[in-house]
């Protein structure tokens, strides 16, 4: 396993994203599988930055190890930001033309899209995002 925090800053998401991804290459991901994650911790990590913290920056805890049972990576995200489980969004219907949907609510269902498993947990005041992606 490895953990790491980070300042809640769009300034630090490059670094955040480069803690994942390092430990997603030793985890044996394809390119392909590497790019999901890759946009999946982008999405979640910009929400939390954007949204999480509305009194000023506050952290992002990440801690990465390999999926269980099957070669790959679970990565858990937490903060201590307002209380939000993005399963609860209902997915967005994508079947509407782009000028009749709401906006927001397509980065989560993104995240549902191209990760494996997915679940949240608000654990005190700790909102806690686990998200796996398997090698393959």
């Amino acid at each position: 396993m490895s953990e790491s925090s980070f300042p809640a800053t769009l300034d630090r998401l490059d670094e955040m994203i480069a803690f994942i991804l390092d430990f997603a290459e030793r985890q044996g991901l394809n390119p392909g599988a590497a790019y999901k994650v890759r946009l999946a911790a982008e999405e979640v990590l910009v929400n939390i930055v954007k949204h999480a913290y509305p009194d000023g920056p506050g952290t992002i805890g990440i801690a990465c190890a390999p999926a269980e049972g099957a070669a790959g990576i679970a990565i858990e995200i937490k903060d201590t930001g307002l209380p939000f489980n993005p399963l609860e969004k209902s997915d967005p219907d994508t079947a509407l033309p782009m000028e009749e949907r709401p906006i927001g609510g397509l980065g989560i269902f993104l995240v549902k899209k191209v990760m494996d498993d997915i679940g949240y947990v608000r654990d005190g005041d700790t909102n806690i995002l686990r998200l796996v992606k398997h090698a393959s």
